[in-house]
Parts: structure tokens; sequence; C-alpha cells
């Protein structure tokens, strides 16, 4: 990946905090899981660079908001 370490670091406190506030423990261990498997699945080249750049990809195309309602955004292709 051709970015500056800070950028990265700042993307994964971006993260973070957006689960600051999370004080259920079920979903705590949920977290907790899923951020462990990122990582692995990142260290193990499991994930391509189109992978790890989709955390970008909201900041890429700000004028992108999200569609009205469900067939709008099926025929868009998204979720």
């Amino acid at each position: 990946m051709n970015m500056p370490v800070s950028s990265i670091r700042t993307k994964m406190r971006q993260e973070f905090e957006r689960h600051r506030y999370v004080a259920q423990l079920p979903t705590v261990d949920v977290l907790l899981f899923h951020s462990h498997q990122e990582f692995q699945e990142t260290m193990n080249f499991w994930k391509q660079e189109m992978h790890v750049m989709k955390y970008w990809q909201v900041e890429e195309n700000p004028k992108q908001t999200l569609p009205h309602n469900f067939i709008g955004g099926f025929l868009e292709g998204r979720n």
C-alpha cells in the first residue's frame, strides 16, 4: 500500500473509536473476535489490497450517499 503510516493509524483509531461505548460483554467478545480475525487475514495475505482499501472508500467519494430505499440500493449494486 502506498499510503503514509499516519493515515493508516488514524483509520485504525477511527475504527476503534466507532465502538468506544459498547458495554455489553457478549458484543465486546464478538468485536474482539472479528478484530482478531481481520488481523490474521491481513497478516496471512488472505486479504488483497482492495479488501484493505475498502476502509477509505467513503473518504474517496464524499458525495456518495446512502440509497433512499432497498430497490434503489440494489440496482446501484450496494448492500
